[in-house]
């Protein structure tokens, strides 16, 4: 097992590999509802797959490279099908036997661990795209519990 961190850094998320960043997750927007994440190979939109946000897809202008999605996943290299499970605290990814695990931290600003068995295609890209995936929901669940919050303190009307 290989144990990736990613920590946040200059309004990035960036994949550490020790020897230098390797990778990086930047949104656009403060609700998170669209990003890029840059790899060695090239700079991908990530987006979330549905207005839950359950999950993400990040494609380049050649088409989706990794959909993750409880429904349809898609994953690069050769395989069999891919599922991903999302949490409230992390997600994970299994595909023939390979799992890919994210662990998001109890308190925002804090490394994300990433705990990788097997072998993948484009890990980078994977991890970022679930990290991505989990973030926004939890962005979206934080924006939804502020509104609520906002609403009720109003009391009665009229």
């Amino acid at each position: 097992m290989t144990a990736l961190t990613i920590r946040k850094q200059d309004g990035a998320f960036v994949l550490d590999s020790g020897a230098g960043p390797r990778a990086s997750l930047r949104t656009t927007g403060w609700t998170w509802r669209c990003g890029e994440i840059r790899t060695d190979a090239g700079l991908w939109t990530v987006e979330p797959t549905d207005h839950r946000r359950i999950g993400a897809t990040a494609q380049a202008e050649h088409g989706a490279a990794v959909r993750l999605d409880p429904r349809r996943s898609h994953v690069p290299g050769p395989g069999g099908v891919a599922r991903w499970a999302p949490g409230r605290r992390g997600g994970e990814l299994v595909r023939d036997g390979h799992r890919l695990a994210v662990h998001l931290p109890g308190r925002p600003g804090g490394p994300i661990r990433v705990d990788v068995t097997g072998e993948w295609v484009e890990v980078e890209l994977v991890a970022l795209t679930a990290c991505f995936a989990l973030l926004s929901r939890r962005r979206q669940r934080t924006l939804i519990m502020m509104a609520v919050v906002s609403t009720a303190s109003r009391g009665p009307m009229g």
